[in-house]
Order: C-alpha cells, then sequence, then structure tokens
C-alpha cells in the first residue's frame, strides 16, 4: 500500500472525524527533528506541514506541536529517551499506545514499529500512511 499520507488522511476524515492543529512551518519542523536528532521521514515532514497532529478515527497521531505534550512527537520523545535506555535512538514517536508504556514510532525511512521496553521493535507497516488506513492494527 503506497498512498500519499495527505490523501491518506483525508480519506479517512470521509468516514470519521478529522481534528487538527493546523498547519506547521518547515522551519519549526526541522527545527524539532535537530532537536531530536533524527531525521524524519518524508511522510511525516508532510503530514505535520499540512496537519501539525491529528486526531481520527481512534487514532491520535502526534506531531509538531508546543502546547500538547501527549500528542508531541518532540516531548514523546525525549520522555521515552529518559525512561527506557533501550528506546532506539533512530526513532521517533508518533503515538502512544496507552498499554504498559509501548509507543509506535517511526524512523527515517518512514517504516513504523512498536516500542515496548524491555523488546525488540515489532514491525507494523511500511509507511504513516499505511498504518493509519490500517486503523492503527498490525497484528
Amino acid at each position: 500500500m503506497n498512498q500519499n499520507i495527505i490523501d491518506a488522511i483525508n480519506s479517512l476524515g470521509e468516514s470519521d472525524e478529522l481534528l487538527s492543529i493546523g498547519e506547521i512551518e518547515y522551519p519549526k519542523i526541522a527545527q524539532a527533528s535537530e532537536k531530536l536528532g533524527v531525521d524524519f521521514a518524508k511522510e511525516f515532514i508532510e503530514y505535520t506541514h499540512k496537519f501539525g497532529a491529528i486526531s481520527v478515527g481512534g487514532m491520535e497521531i502526534c506531531g509538531i506541536i508546543d502546547d500538547a505534550p501527549y500528542i508531541s512527537t518532540v516531548d514523546r520523545t525525549q520522555e521515552m529517551r529518559e525512561l527506557f535506555s533501550d528506546f532506539p535512538m533512530d526513532c521517533y514517536v508518533i503515538e502512544s499506545v496507552g498499554i504498559d508504556n509501548a509507543v509506535m514510532v517511526q524512523k527515517p525511512d518512514g517504516k513504523i514499529y512498536q516500542f515496548l521496553h524491555g523488546h525488540e521493535l515489532l514491525f507494523a507497516a511500511d509507511s504513516l500512511s499505511e498504518y493509519l488506513l490500517n486503523g492503527g492494527d498490525f497484528r
């Protein structure tokens, strides 16, 4: 499944309520990437530029936002790095699962994984758009 991230989110918004914080400028996205010391995947940059962060279909996807730490990719990633020494430094948080501190992370190549402290990364999807279109279900 290789659908444009903007089209994927808009298609989800046709059947579920789509809430977005709104457009984020590219320099702010670059600052967030630099702060974490990780390159964001191209589609994550496109997503955050267009939507900032979203809630749709029961999923809250993190993004670039200053005043809501629970959906801030920077805040959630920094928190996970502080809490868990085995959190992969080449990943950033895209969603909190809410069970046992599990989070969904993305690597710079765009692949999505589940991180759970003490376990190997569990592959979830080839892209953020695929993950979203699957409703976050990857088992």
